[in-house]
């Protein structure tokens, strides 16, 4: 379920195909680049109903990374 959602999200910033959106697939080569990166963190925060901190933004490269702090921020 949150794999789909973060998905969702990704292919709807970046517009690319959500074949291409796996774990290990590194945001920039799905075309989030440092303005879509934005939306994408807004997006995850809404979904999800978590803040995600600015200082741990930077290290959040692949999907993940998104995952890992999703899980984490998890009431």
């Amino acid at each position: 379920m949150i794999f789909e959602k973060v998905a969702e999200i990704i292919v709807n910033t970046a517009h690319c195909n959500l074949e291409d959106v796996r774990p290990e697939a590194e945001l920039q080569a799905l075309g989030v680049d440092s303005l879509k990166a934005i939306t994408v963190i807004f997006e995850l925060e809404e979904a999800f109903d978590v803040e995600i901190p600015n200082e741990v933004i930077p290290s959040i490269v692949t999907v993940n990374d998104i995952l890992e702090r999703l899980d984490h921020l998890k009431p």
